[in-house]
């Protein structure tokens, strides 16, 4: 299975095939253009880009013909430091996390996939909604300095409305995850997940009352070899064997 980088503006882990397999993905919201660099938007465009405010190498074409006051979009979250910050699904309390407004916008279905996996992810990043006006969100700017973060998603409907905008374009099927060994943020489906990372739901009995616990692979050798050597009949070793099964 694959899993899909997250790109880091701010620690440059950020390439063109990261955001052409996120575009594919639907985690590039269809109305922002996402750049590596100034290199790229003047290979995209033919113009150079603008270098007023912040570091910023998105932006948001909707704000060419939708002419509304401020815009919306999902995020990572991060820490005053800047690390991320992270959604704790292994406390005590397993459901806990769960409470969690990213699990506003992740799908039931991915709630679900995280609480069945929940020991292969004992935190996972957590989303936030961020508002910007019409102008930074349709402004770019390449000026060193830390960059603004790529956004992950859209408000399907309006974030001020009844529901409290609830729905999002990030994709449904789509779970987040950190790296084991980098810790950087990576999406992937998560029923290839499930497929590649099967989980035996074949019912397992416990001992048999008044027995002692599980047998060591050498005294089940063993006592397969007793029985078998053994002068009882065929159908009492065929019972006995079955009984061995059980343990």
């Amino acid at each position: 299975m694959k899993f899909y980088p997250i790109p880091d503006p701010r620690r440059s882990l950020v390439s063109r095939d990261m955001l052409a397999d996120l575009r594919k993905t639907g985690i590039i919201p269809h109305n922002i253009g996402w750049f590596v660099n100034e290199q790229h938007w003047i290979e995209a465009t033919g113009v150079g880009a603008s270098v007023d405010g912040p570091a910023k190498f998105w932006r948001d074409n909707a704000t060419i013909y939708n002419p509304k006051e401020h815009y919306s979009y999902l995020a990572l979250d991060r820490n005053p430091d800047g690390s991320y910050k992270r959604v704790n699904l292994a406390s005590q309390s397993p459901f806990d996390g769960f409470s969690d407004p990213s699990f506003n916008v992740l799908s039931v279905a991915t709630a679900n996939f995280y609480r069945t996996y929940a020991g292969h992810f004992p935190s996972i990043p957590r989303l936030v909604v961020r508002s910007m006006n019409r102008y930074d969100a349709g402004r770019l700017s390449f000026v060193p300095g830390p960059t603004e973060d790529y956004p992950l998603g859209f408000p399907l409907d309006d974030p001020t409305g009844p529901d409290n905008g609830k729905r999002w374009s990030f994709p449904s099927s789509m779970a987040l995850r950190f790296h084991p060994q980098t810790g950087q943020p990576e999406a992937f489906y998560w029923e290839e997940y499930g497929r590649a990372f099967p989980i035996d739901w074949t019912p397992k009995l416990p001992p048999l009352p008044g027995t002692p616990g599980r047998l060591t692979d050498d005294e089940l050798i063993g006592i397969l070899g007793g029985i078998l050597d053994s002068q009882m009949s065929l159908k009492d070793k065929a019972a006995a064997v079955r009984q061995l099964a059980l343990r």
